[in-house]
């Protein structure tokens, strides 16, 4: 066969056999198709219809419900995952067009979103089913859905439909059978070759390294796979049944006899990985993974074991089938020349209890800490025969916990033997120790808690709070509920539109740096990494590596022309020379686990990588990392002269006056800034200079560190900036870095170079979020008023100093809300063997934020007060002054708190959670409130814009020195724009930020981009408006079109430029954010889950320049702070100080069910503020801060059950981000609790 045959989008492609086997529809798509809005993984296709996000709507030929309504709700910020979001909605309504709110909720598991929050997504999304309490919801038009069907049944496509095929893809041979004797033929055939078996290949996502394969084997076509027979001795599952099809036939047999454990199982399987893999992934193929990786924790195993399933396997030896226990299949049956057939589930007696358990570190899309299925066969209080206890996550080898089947068989249930299979299972079970998994203890506790669980539900209990330990938490379906006061002057100014560019990035148009088409001779480039974290580099030996066919060059620190340095200061900060001094390519020594070493550029990125690998680095005087600030302090590695000492006040009188003290320690971790569109940088020489395009916040550095590493001038690089798929302050300094390297290898090879780094290095290369440990004391009356606050703050900098702005920036923020009139603060930055730590959304309020409402909960968890109340007490007045000795003449604090105390109906609410945790033991609920002062500074020299209006039709266009990165400047721009020029806003375009027309720039950051390039626009606009006034009394009644032309008629120029010059305040913050939160959320207490069950928020945002888009600030950044203080774990090797969580499988940002349940955003209405930007207030930061009331409310839930457990009344220490092993292991459990 000549090639590859499918329609995309109703057109035919014949892909070549030259294409490598291993090349994703994916790269097909984007890369030779040319179809950039594609930007995920899917599988082989030979003979199938593809819809791509392109081929159900665009701007030429009308955009699809979908596209139309995610841009109605606001459901896009910076677009990137958007296309995604689409595709998924457009799948799930193939499948089921009349949906319900709640299933729609359960497809979006495998979408993840940095901006939006998600709310605004799922309301969109949730507006086509019909039972949606949701304003303009409609279901979707049966048309709508036809498009792209198969031409053979008038369907959608199932991608069961391709011919055989045999095809020689390079160095590997690609086969597709029809039926199990081809399978057998073809592995005959290659008996003593490596064969890959290939389905859904979803397990490329967990295991990446293996192969290479010298044959693959394509299972779609088999048709024998597909079985289902359904009888009332078992049910038989054909291998190729996906997980999803795995649910379905599981729902429409649970209620037979012998078969309500299927219920269970289906529950379990909507949290094995995500729609998108159980949609691709077969049940057989989840299977194999365990075959061949026994360490791996499969749900899908687990269960079918627990349940005495049975598989179905064909000899290719033989010809025939056999069927095989479970557990002999995992252990004895040799796979190598065999094939999964079926999958069999038996009808299991009436008198089982089967359950099964996933525990995560979020809700979903994750594998677990430890799964596990019970099957326990029971007449009243009698255990009749042996029970199954199998458990996953615990080691490679444990799979049942036969000593504990033993003891429970035949046993009568009662406390003592509770108490002695809790103590049995503990005995037999040795969790490996793992340094990327939840530790032996937690992972052992947590067996014994869900052994607990069973046994419990198993027998009456006495005791009505005890009930609460049997169910899992509940999850309903979410909701959200906005309120603000459009303000009607200055229109459109203050109006609550949608983004401008909304429907191009629901579309798939938006372009990105690399969707970007290619340049002709456009090389790839690959960075090679250092590999340990301390040492000294002795030798390089690139020579396996050049000798690949395709690449054309290496590069060492011995090639740099210029300056080896990509950090740039300039007027925005001030850096010490220390952290001025940032090396682009390691030259002698590694101090820092994966920085840049030497770079490959090929004529393909797969060769590019591959050349990385075979590069050999010898290393010398190997030292141990230093990975932790507690151990930088026992190494004297204080950078000592970056240290920062804040006295406020009198603080040692102060102590003298208080009544009570108390101290504590806090800490933090690190975040990584997860922005959906990787680090990319595109430079390509011209006939006197290199155009760059890169994903930057901070153009100028980018400009500065490409001219620089060349030795060349400012204006010989021409920057571009098109837009950002998400920033959050990692693109501010690390851009640099791309853009220096990829203009040095353009500039050496004469040919345009993409560096475009994969989401795995870009977690290992660059900076984070800066960890810290803190440890305070405070004094305090018995009223709770907070006189004086002592804080010793350890904070990681990494390898550099660099972090010392963000622990100065701690310090300036961290009175939040509260006045404390004496401070005595002391800010030590610490060197470890990290990465230098960056910027990352608001870097100084989230830890700020995190240290004072610690210590408010702890004064009062020492008075026995609500922390509300406490905190009340000490809420800012207007005309105090806050820690950096501003003078808060308008501060509206305690007006947001005391408007979203009674609308939230806390008190109420608060005498509900006490009741609640009276009456559940092993469930827990908690309330707090929380607060977010945060202090707007125009740093750096300001922003320019130009406006020009085009005479003949009067459409306008504008370019200004802001970055568009999801937080809607384009669309306020032109809102200033249309509002001063009287003009439809639709006329108006925003043009991407270039260098040559947006010269010496601020960043784009810190909250205020889009209110300063607002601000500029309007300013030229003005001068446009003043300059074409003498036209306008001459025509007083012209039309907009006409005027434009009668003012081109009379030689005006229609462009104008105004530079908005950033003046600091006195001290510093130009004016400040208020907010304040109240978050509940309930914690179960036997595993350490938890969810956030309602949250109310009201911000100060004076009159919003546009409250749609300032209220998606909100939830995105609260949520993205959920994930700091909850989920987002970063974990290390402590041999070679490699960060170890540096993919989606170990790192967690919170997905679509870690938002809250109930969610309600309010503005408050009647706040013009009068140092703001037509009376606003920036949005995009100050309400992260707000999402310490996550962690905080779990602690007090778990201290709630610690009083009742135990009988104590303590103060648990502050760990970010509080986990659920953290959670539960701070509750300190034991059997002895566990009674019935």
């Amino acid at each position: 066969m000549s090639g590859i045959r499918f329609h995309v989008n109703g057109k035919e492609h014949i892909v070549p056999q030259s294409f490598h086997v291993t090349t994703s529809l994916n790269e097909y798509l984007r890369e030779s198709a040319g179809l950039k809005g594609t930007k995920v993984m899917c599988k082989e296709v030979d003979g199938w219809q593809i819809s791509t996000i392109e081929g159900i709507g665009s701007q030429r030929k009308g955009y699809h419900p979908i596209q139309e309504r995610i841009a109605k709700f606001n459901g896009t910020q910076c677009g990137y995952c958007t296309p995604g979001m689409v595709m998924n909605m457009y799948g799930l309504l193939h499948q089921k067009p009349n949906i319900t709110a709640q299933e729609v909720e359960d497809n979006f598991d495998g979408n993840i979103c940095r901006c939006t929050g998600y709310r605004s997504i799922l309301d969109a999304m949730k507006s086509f089913a019909g039972n949606a309490n949701i304003p303009d919801s409609k279901a979707i038009d049966i048309e709508d859905l036809n498009k792209n069907l198969c031409s053979k049944t008038g369907e959608a496509c199932t991608g069961k439909c391709g011919q055989g095929l045999d095809l020689r893809l390079n160095d590997a041979h690609w086969h597709r059978p029809t039926s199990l004797d081809q399978i057998g033929e073809v592995m005959k055939d290659n008996k003593h070759k490596k064969i890959r078996l290939v389905f859904g290949n979803t397990s490329t996502g967990i295991y990446k390294d293996d192969g290479p394969y010298d044959v693959y084997i394509d299972l779609h076509g088999v048709k024998e796979l597909y079985s289902y027979e359904v009888n009332g001795k078992s049910v038989r599952l054909g291998a190729a049944t996906t997980l999803t099809q795995v649910i379905e036939r599981l729902k429409a047999n649970h209620h037979k006899p012998g078969f309500k454990y299927f219920s269970d199982m289906s529950k379990h399987l909507k949290v094995v990985a995500n729609v998108m893999v159980r949609n691709g992934g077969c049940i057989a193929g989840n299977l194999m993974i365990k075959y061949w990786h026994k360490e791996f924790p499969s749900d899908v195993f687990l269960m079918l074991e627990c349940a005495g399933a049975k598989v179905e396997i064909f000899s290719s030896t033989s010809g025939k089938k056999e069927t095989s226990s479970m557990m002999d299949f995992l252990n004895k049956v040799d796979m190598t020349d065999r094939v999964l057939t079926a999958v069999i589930l038996p009808c299991l007696a009436d008198n089982v209890v089967y359950r099964s358990f996933k525990i995560t570190p979020r809700w979903q899309n994750a594998h677990a800490y430890v799964n596990a299925a019970f099957n326990i066969p029971i007449e009243g209080l009698v255990i009749k025969g042996r029970p199954s206890v199998v458990l996953g996550g615990i080691s490679a080898d444990t799979v049942h916990a036969t000593k504990t089947e033993d003891f429970l068989a035949n046993k009568t249930l009662s406390p003592a033997v509770l108490k002695e299979a809790y103590s049995t299972l503990r005995d037999e079970l040795v969790p490996t120790e793992n340094p990327q998994e939840a530790s032996p203890k937690y992972r052992k506790d947590l067996a014994s808690g869900l052994l607990y669980k069973v046994l419990l539900s198993l027998q009456p209990s006495k005791s009505s709070q005890v009930r609460s330990g049997v169910e899992d938490l509940h999850r309903p379906t979410s909701s959200g509920l906005q309120t603000y006061q459009e303000m009607t002057h200055d229109f459109p100014i203050h109006k609550g539109l949608p983004k401008k560019e909304a429907a191009v990035q629901a579309a798939g148009e938006a372009v990105f740096v690399n969707d970007m088409p290619k340049f002709q001779n456009e090389l790839y480039a690959v960075f090679v990494l250092a590999d340990v974290a301390s040492a000294t580099i002795e030798s390089i030996d690139a020579s396996e590596a050049l000798k690949l066919p395709g690449v054309t060059h290496f590069f060492s620190a011995k090639d740099i022309i210029g300056e080896n340095n990509y950090m740039y200061g300039g007027s925005l900060f001030s850096l010490t020379p220390h952290e001025l001094k940032r090396a682009i390519i390691t030259e002698l020594s590694s101090g820092e686990y994966c920085h840049p070493i030497v770079f490959f550029i090929s004529e393909t990125q797969a060769m590019a990588t591959t050349a990385a690998k075979l590069v050999k680095v010898t290393y010398s005087k190997i030292r141990t990392p230093v990975l932790s600030v507690e151990e930088s302090l026992a190494k004297d590695m204080e950078f000592k002269d970056a240290r920062i000492t804040e006295v406020v006040g009198s603080p040692d009188e102060a102590w003298k006056t208080v009544d009570q003290k108390v101290e504590g320690t806090i800490k933090m971790g690190s975040q990584y800034h997860f922005y959906m569109e990787t680090q990319v940088s595109l430079a390509v020489p011209s006939e006197d200079s290199i155009d760059v395009y890169s994903s930057t916040q901070n153009l100028d550095a980018c400009q500065d560190a490409a001219a620089q590493i060349i030795g060349k001038p400012l204006n010989f690089i021409n920057i571009t900036v098109p837009r950002l798929g998400g920033g959050f302050g990692g693109k501010v300094f690390e851009p640099a870095m791309l853009t220096a390297a990829s203009s040095l290898a353009a500039y050496l090879s004469d040919q345009p170079v993409r560096l475009n780094v994969d989401l795995a290095s870009c977690i290992r290369i660059f900076g984070k979020r800066q960890p810290f440990v803190a440890k305070y004391k405070a004094g305090f009356t018995q009223e709770g008023d907070v006189k004086v606050v002592d804080v010793e703050i350890l904070a990681d900098s990494g390898y550099t100093d660099h972090g010392a702005m963000f622990t100065h920036d701690c310090i300036n923020y961290m009175d939040m809300g509260y006045f404390v009139p004496n401070w005595n603060i002391v800010g030590k930055v610490m060197q470890t063997n990290k990465k230098s730590m960056m910027p990352t959304r608001a870097p100084g309020t989230v830890p700020g934020a995190l240290i004072i409402e610690s210590i408010m909960e702890n004064v009062a968890k020492t008075l026995n007060k609500h922390p509300v109340f406490v905190k009340e007490i000490n809420l800012y007045r207007k005309g105090q002054k806050d820690i950096m000795g501003h003078t808060l003449n308008n501060c509206t604090i305690r007006e947001v708190w005391r408007r979203l105390k009674d609308i939230a109906e806390v008190e109420g609410r608060l005498r509900q959670v006490e009741a609640y945790n009276q009456e559940n033991k092993w469930k827990k609920r908690a309330i707090t409130m929380t607060t977010s002062k945060h202090h707007m500074h125009h740093y750096g020299p300001g922003l320019g814009a130009t406006v020009t209006i085009y005479g003949r039709d009067g459409s306008v266009a504008v370019t200004q020195g802001g970055v568009e990165m999801g937080q809607g400047l384009y669309t306020k721009v032109a809102q200033g724009v249309a509002h001063v020029l009287g003009v439809p806003w639709e006329i108006i375009k925003v043009k991407p930020m270039q260098g040559i027309s947006s010269p010496n720039s601020m960043i784009s950051g810190g909250s205020i981009a889009s209110e300063s390039a607002m601000q500029a626009a309007i300013g030229a606009a003005q001068i446009l408006k003043e300059r074409m006034q003498p036209i306008r009394e001459k025509f007083p009644d012209a039309d907009w079109k006409e005027l434009c032309q009668r003012s081109e008629a009379n030689k005006l120029d229609l462009s104008a430029r105004f530079f908005n010059r950033h003046e600091l305040g006195d001290p510093l913050a130009n004016y400040h954010t208020y907010c304040a939160g109240v978050i509940e959320t309930e914690v179960d207490i036997l595993t350490g889950e938890s969810q956030i069950g309602r949250v109310d928020i009201m911000a100060d945002y004076g009159e919003s320049l546009n409250p749609v888009i300032d209220i998606g600030q909100t939830e995105g950044a609260f949520i993205m702070g959920v994930g700091c203080f909850l989920t987002e774990d970063t974990k290390f090797d402590k041999e070679t100080g490699r960060i170890l969580t540096d993919g989606t499988w170990n790192y967690k940002p919170p997905t679509t069910k870690d938002i809250p349940i109930d969610w309600r955003i309010h503005l408050l209405p009647d706040s013009p503020n009068p140092f703001g930007i037509r009376s606003s207030k920036a949005s995009g930061e100050p309400a992260i801060a707000l999402a310490t009331g996550a962690l905080l409310a779990n602690k007090q839930a778990l201290e709630a059950a610690r009083k009742d457990l135990f009988g104590v009344r303590d103060f648990i220490p502050v760990d970010a981000p509080f986990t659920p092993e953290k959670a539960q292991q701070s509750v300190g459990l034991d059997e002895s609790v566990f009674a019935v």
